[in-house]
């Protein structure tokens, strides 16, 4: 009898445990790929930039760190003021980007572009913030923060394609004649020093205003300038108004991406093409929420008119064909 009973209770246990397995599977929802809500194409790009990094060093010793993808950022000790030029002591908090591929430089709309619109090519671009009590600091005279950019993120130290450095400005800050939302402007006030395994970019000097932080960049600015320019123009077979339209232009084999704006009746023109080259025009558009795209392969001849049509997609959809360009 007790055997019995023994058994009785093994067996109700085993129904309660197999229905907390059952219950567990049930309630877990699976991935949801159509859950794409955009309001807008800015909407898209705010959504899916990339994440920013935290680090705090001791102000008064410096220190390093290596970010996610393996860039090394080394601060010098008593690096910092702030902005009344009183020398900063303690915890300071540095925010930190590192992008090296075009998919990334796309989804953080940094396109790799000089002011006017010519095109750059690019070996790592790097966003840089340092904060105390939630105000940001600025570099004391003579301090310099080294920030390492490795030869495996770059795709290699090329000697024929020498980089200098350049910083980022907000295209809000200048006049009519800037063709994007940031442009990249040379800097003398910083370097760019190539060794068998790196760059090393020496920033000297945080951009103004400090609040917003600073964009380098180590870029070569003459490749280009080798092939004929021309005007590509790429026209939309879709109301550009109503999907709030955006192209870009991937380069192959190159680091550089570069943004190409509507300037009339739904084409986008791009007057520094660089002839006989190959790329990929990639525009996107948002109509009802969701995400529309189209991608485009171009051997650019002269005075070139190529025509694309937006189709519905889904953000991982769209990501994974954008990354198949770095």
């Amino acid at each position: 009898m007790k055997t019995t009973n023994k058994l009785f209770l093994i067996a109700i246990i085993v129904v309660i445990i197999s229905c907390k397995k059952d219950t567990k599977n049930t309630t877990t929802a699976p991935p949801n790929s159509n859950t794409d809500n955009y309001p807008s194409v800015q909407a898209f790009f705010s959504t899916n930039n990339i994440a920013i990094q935290t680090y705090t060093i001791d102000a008064s010793t410096g220190g390093s760190f290596t970010s996610l993808q393996g860039t090394t950022v080394t601060i010098p000790p008593n690096a910092f003021l702030t902005k009344l030029n009183v020398p900063v002591t303690g915890n300071v908090t540095i925010q930190f980007k590192d992008i090296y591929k075009k998919s990334d430089m796309f989804l953080e709309s940094m396109p790799t572009v000089m002011f006017g619109g010519a095109p750059l090519i690019s070996g790592g671009e790097f966003f840089i913030k340092a904060v105390q009590n939630n105000a940001a600091l600025i570099l004391a005279s003579g301090q310099r923060i080294d920030v390492s950019q490795p030869s495996s993120l770059t795709g290699g130290v090329n000697a024929a394609i020498p980089q200098k450095a350049f910083v980022g400005i907000d295209s809000s800050n200048c006049s009519a004649i800037c063709t994007t939302s940031i442009f990249w402007v040379p800097t003398t006030a910083d370097s760019v020093k190539a060794f068998s395994q790196n760059y090393i970019f020496s920033l000297y000097q945080f951009r103004f205003p400090e609040d917003s932080g600073s964009w380098c960049n180590s870029d070569n600015s003459t490749f280009f300038a080798s092939y004929p320019q021309t005007t590509l123009t790429l026209a939309a077979q879709d109301s550009v108004n109503t999907y709030g339209t955006e192209v870009f232009l991937f380069f192959k084999n190159q680091t550089s991406m570069v943004h190409v704006y509507n300037n009339w009746y739904g084409k986008f023109s791009y007057s520094y093409a660089p002839q006989g080259l190959q790329c990929t025009a990639v525009a996107v558009g948002i109509k009802g929420g969701k995400l529309y795209s189209s991608f485009t392969p171009i051997t650019i001849g002269a005075n070139q008119t190529v025509p694309f049509a937006l189709s519905a997609t889904t953000t991982s959809t769209f990501i994974a064909q954008l990354k198949t360009l770095d």
